[in-house]
């Protein structure tokens, strides 16, 4: 079994001021590791914030801004807290964490589809595509049956009810590319300040959404490597539509 952590970074909006592209990341992990990664993300707390106490929460755009518990950190120190953290998802070997994004242009979103399609549909339609098509090849390569579990942030109710209404609609009908049979029946919901997992899901969507909004590939070289490979190429990152594409050199 595989779970897939999934954050956002972005938003769906069309107002002003809003982001011009949505970002959805997932951290897929077998379901024995996330031990190991937890105490991987503790240690960095421990070399970083040994006075701290309690669990520290790892927010990427927190850390970068100097904001909350980070406020008052010297710039070069929260750096240092940025690049340890993906170096923990950088240093990750195997099956044993994958990444994936999808990542919707927004307005180039809409013109295509007539603004007929939410780009959080779009984008979670992608996501799932993506991760059901790593348990499918996984499957074939290993000879055993492979299941996926999708988990959200549970911070905003109202985007809850639509991620478990679309998993629903996909399970019912299928994707535009593919059946989604390899996904379990329901979306679960964990709060990203107890999940160490989450974090890297928020600390992969930031890297993705810094390359595509402002052009910034410093986090997402790190961790690119990491993104579902298939076929010679990275699978596991996606922008829609494919038109929007940006490639990371």
């Amino acid at each position: 079994m595989y779970v897939l952590y999934v954050d956002e970074s972005g938003d769906g909006g069309t107002h002003a001021g809003s982001s011009h592209h949505l970002i959805l990341a997932g951290v897929a992990i077998h379901e024995g590791q996330w031990k190991k990664f937890t105490k991987s993300l503790d240690a960095v707390q421990d070399s970083h914030l040994p006075q701290a106490g309690g669990s520290v929460e790892f927010h990427a755009s927190e850390i970068r801004g100097g904001k909350k518990v980070f406020r008052g950190f010297p710039k070069t120190k929260r750096a240092t807290i940025m690049t340890d953290v993906y170096k923990v998802i950088r240093d990750s070997t195997g099956n044993h964490l994958v990444l994936f994004a999808a990542v919707v242009d927004k307005a180039a979103f809409a013109l295509k589809h007539g603004g007929k399609v939410d780009p959080y549909e779009g984008a979670f339609e992608g996501l799932c595509t993506m991760f059901n098509m790593f348990l499918g090849h996984l499957q074939q390569r290993q000879g055993k049956v492979q299941r996926g579990i999708v988990v959200f942030d549970e911070a905003r109710p109202s985007l809850s009810r639509q991620i478990r209404s679309l998993l629903a609609k996909f399970q019912a009908g299928g994707g535009r590319w593919t059946n989604m049979g390899n996904l379990v029946e329901t979306v679960f919901f964990f709060d990203s300040r107890t999940s160490r997992i989450m974090q890297l899901a928020d600390f992969t969507a930031y890297a993705v959404y810094r390359w595509y909004e402002a052009s910034d590939p410093v986090y997402l070289n790190i961790i690119k490597h990491r993104f579902d490979p298939y076929g010679g190429r990275i699978h596991g990152l996606k922008c829609y539509p494919l038109e929007s594409t940006k490639d990371c050199k």
